[in-house]
């Protein structure tokens, strides 16, 4: 690791005397004496920096739940149920009562913001790609070390993403060997050793114990926990390790299952004992004095003793004749305990067929027409097949009827040329910029291809240390990468050509091969408003109708579904606790692109690209715009609105409303909403940046929602992208950008409070993946040695969020300086500018 800055200010007092009081004689000695007090104080200041890091990351660990079993007292001690907690942090650390989740309270969003700093790239645990179908599967180890024994895969899919975008992670600022990670999404290298000493530990235990775990079952996670607490107490005594991190998922898996306090307290008691022992095996090595010990969590977790967890299937919703009848892909399993296929991991996507699809009766496997990613409980986001092939697609099918009336053919014909025109202009220019993307593509692989065979075929066992040797497979896996990417962008590509070059003159549809003009398992490109108000699922009940001037009437012939409605209308009857609604979904969200509102917005050109609209009824509506100055400070105005229509052409309609009870993240009733002094309720209607909303909402229901629907909703440019570069090189940049854009899911569907949409289980004791406080409130706690400058026994009240976390770690170590000053060499290995603000409270107390 670089040296850490020397430079950082102190805060010290000083006497100065008037030069007039000094004699002649006094003040060459005074001179001396200060000067030696200044160079004393620099030098002591030079060493009272952090230089080891040691992050402890609880998956899903609430800070209200941590803080209330601190203040217990055990029966048998008489002291804190959480001693070494209330030792290290309470007594000797700091704490941030209010730290929160910056977006969505989901691991895999939630984890990038804390391992980069950087907004969210990655959007959900799983993401779709709408042309491809291809799953990026975030949080599944087992592929990572099957693939990484070929040299096909070394990081974590997320890594692959991160990387692909340039981002690097915190731990990016060490080098190889002077890091230390364990098991985690975020994980670079698959680490076989670690598992192959968790099984060769494990058998070493005596004959009787290791007989009854197996006839009982082998604990294989423990076994893998217990093999990298002990890695993370070797290297500690190791002195070139700088950076150590150790992701613990113990809280958050029980949590999902039991919501009373007894399972979530042993489990507490747990963690405890661990961090009890990193702290004494602190104390130990040399750098005890100049180590911080730092727990972080991801989100928290909506348990409630008295509550058990409500599922509801969204899978079998979009597959019922009233949900639009479709076949539903899916990346986890529905009803995991109970599906032999289940145990295998290396499935690609699930499609769950269903017998009331409209028209794609036993296609489900060529044509599936949504996908959903319920992973993370309390939301789940929505991709459906873009509206306009559905209805290509039914169109070419009647006109395939050797039975169809004669009088239909040219009507229909025309309707099917009148769809496809309407998104000429914009399909093409999509496949023209596609088309320069896979030429750069090609051309990249050719010289991955060259740079692969340049690599030596043998290391040296330094050069294996330094993680060489994962290098060269990054490269190799890249090549991989590229060319699955080349063949299924290309046969996209293929197919859309086939369908913009029909030519209406020549057309026979008897001679035409569906799948050669409609892109099987793709969903093309997003639905906007219109389509989603208006989708095509099927034939309407009375078959083709046509105007009475001979045309097919677009309206009466086929089946709509308006999914905004859908949803918000769903209820169930069986629902049987009072504290529970009987609706499941709370409100629903999209994107529209801010130029689409540029007639009805006076800011409208200094609007980031995106705008989110929730919906949560008719008449119970919000537009939230979002807007950044030169310095990258972003602003929010919260719009109440009814009625959001947009028509065929595109144009989008609302009326603007007062602020009242009942829409969307139901700001203005919650008591908790705390104004500015001598605000009054106006205040809510003006633009205000993300700290300001931050400080009045972050105590609410749903705390940090505001910024958190724009977070997660929204997409975000990257300050440290590089804007010049060769032709390829810019082309390829724009692609990256372009499999971003397309993991962008029609509707983000947030459930209401203990309604939860994980089909695997749905959890009884818990869930997260909402904007709820109870989900959003994190851990974030710091304590060191005397020399790391962190305070003692000192609470943090001011509201911060997960952007925070990497600046001040950078900070803490002096490679950050003013939130933005960057270490040259933290320059070099990429880094750009943080969002976040540094945590004042604890650097400034240096």
């Amino acid at each position: 690791m670089f040296s850490p800055d020397k430079s950082r200010r102190v805060a010290s007092r000083s006497i100065l005397l008037p030069a007039s009081r000094l004699s002649a004689t006094v003040w060459p000695a005074a001179l001396f004496s200060l000067s030696l007090s200044l160079l004393l104080l620099l030098s002591a200041h030079a060493n009272a920096q952090t230089k080891r890091l040691v992050i402890l990351k609880l998956d899903g660990l609430p800070y209200d739940t941590v803080d209330r079993v601190v203040r217990e007292q055990d029966p048998r001690t008489g002291k804190s149920q959480l001693p070494w907690i209330d030792y290290v942090f309470y007594q000797r650390g700091t704490r941030l009562e209010n730290f929160y989740v910056r977006g969505i309270s989901l691991s895999g969003p939630s984890w990038s913001l804390l391992e980069t700093g950087q907004h969210q790239q990655i959007k959900g645990n799983v993401e779709f790609d709408r042309y491809t179908m291809h799953a990026y599967d975030y949080l599944n180890l087992l592929p990572l070390f099957v693939k990484g024994a070929r040299g096909k895969q070394v990081d974590m899919p997320a890594v692959e993403v991160l990387d692909s975008l340039g981002v690097p992670l915190l731990s990016d600022a060490y080098a190889h060997q002077e890091k230390y990670s364990g098991f985690s999404v975020y994980q670079r290298g698959p680490r076989y050793l670690t598992l192959t000493n968790a099984l060769q530990n494990r058998f070493k235990l005596p004959p009787r114990e290791l007989f009854d775990e197996w006839t009982m079952g082998l604990e294989t996670r423990s076994m893998v926990m217990d093999e990298l607490i002990r890695e993370l107490l070797k290297k500690l005594k190791d002195p070139r390790i700088e950076y150590l991190d150790l992701v613990l998922n113990d809280f958050d898996h029980v949590a999902h299952h039991n919501g009373d306090n007894s399972s979530q307290l042993q489990v507490l008691k747990e963690i405890d004992a661990l961090i009890g022992t990193v702290w004494t095996t602190i104390q130990q090595t040399p750098d005890a004095e100049r180590t911080a010990l730092v727990i972080v969590s991801d989100h928290g977790m909506n348990t409630d003793p008295q509550i058990y967890g409500q599922g509801f299937n969204l899978v079998k919703l979009l597959g019922s004749s009233a949900g639009g009848g479709h076949h539903v892909a899916t990346k986890r399993r529905l009803l995991l305990d109970y599906a032999i296929k289940g145990l295998i991991p290396f499935y690609d996507s699930i499609i769950t067929a269903t017998r009331d699809s409209y028209y794609l009766r036993g296609q489900s496997k060529e044509y599936p027409t949504a996908m959903l990613d319920f992973d993370g409980n309390e939301r789940a986001a929505v991709h459906l097949r873009d509206s306009d092939l559905n209805l290509l697609h039914i169109l070419l099918q009647q006109l395939q009827r050797k039975d169809l009336e004669a009088r239909l053919r040219a009507p229909l014909t025309d309707a099917f040329f009148n769809v496809r025109e309407h998104r000429r202009a914009e399909w093409q220019s999509e496949l023209n910029e596609l088309k320069e993307e896979l030429g750069a593509l090609n051309r990249s692989i050719a010289k991955q291809q060259m740079l692969f065979e340049q690599q030596p075929k043998q290391l040296t066992e330094e050069e294996k240390k330094q993680g060489r040797d994962d290098e060269i497979n990054r490269i190799s896996s890249q090549l991989d990468r590229w060319r699955r990417n080349e063949r299924e962008y290309s046969e996209f590509a293929r197919v859309l050509t086939n369908l913009l070059a029909l030519k209406k003159d020549t057309f026979n549809a008897g001679r035409i091969r569906i799948e050669e003009i409609i892109p099987k398992q793709s969903m093309g490109d997003r639905n906007d408003v219109y389509r989603l108000q208006n989708y095509v699922v099927g034939l309407a009940p009375v078959g083709l109708v046509l105007n009475p001037a001979g045309s097919l009437d677009m309206e009466r012939s086929f089946v709509r579904v308006n999914y905004f409605a859908l949803l918000h209308d769903t209820t169930v009857r069986n629902n049987l606790q009072s504290r529970v609604s009987n609706r499941p979904v709370d409100f629903v969200a999209t994107s529209i692109p801010a130029k689409s509102l540029a007639p009805l917005v006076p800011e409208s050109d200094k609007l980031e690209r995106d705008v989110v609209w929730a919906y949560k009824s008719d008449d119970k509506q919000a537009l939230i715009f979002a807007r950044s100055d030169d310095a990258g400070q972003l602003s929010f105005r919260y719009q109440p609105i009814k009625n959001l229509r947009q028509s065929t052409d595109g144009q989008i309609t609302f009326d603007i409303v007062e602020w009242q009870t009942g829409l969307p993240l139901e700001i203005v009733e919650d008591p908790a909403l705390s104004l500015p002094a001598g605000s009054t309720k106006e205040w809510l209607s003006q633009w205000h940046t993300d700290l300001e909303w931050l400080g009045a909402l972050h105590r609410t229901q749903h705390s940090n929602g505001l910024i958190g629907l724009f977070e997660t909703v929204g997409r975000h440019a990257l300050a440290q992208q590089p804007t010049a570069g060769t032709p390829d090189e810019m082309l390829m940049r724009r692609f990256v950008q372009k499999q971003r854009d397309l993991v962008e899911a029609d509707l983000l569907v947030l459930a209401n409070n203990h309604w939860n949409f994980d089909a695997r289980g749905f959890n009884p004791g818990g869930n997260h993946g909402s904007f709820l406080r109870i989900s959003t409130h994190s851990t974030w706690m710091l304590a060191g040695g005397s020399q790391t400058g962190i305070p003692r026994a000192f609470v943090i009240k001011d509201p911060y969020d997960s952007l925070s976390f990497v600046p001040t770690m950078l900070a803490l170590t002096g490679n950050l300086r003013d939130d933005r000053s960057l270490a040259p060499e933290l320059t070099r290995k990429g880094f750009g500018p943080f969002p976040g603000r540094v945590v004042k409270e604890v650097i400034g107390k240096q």
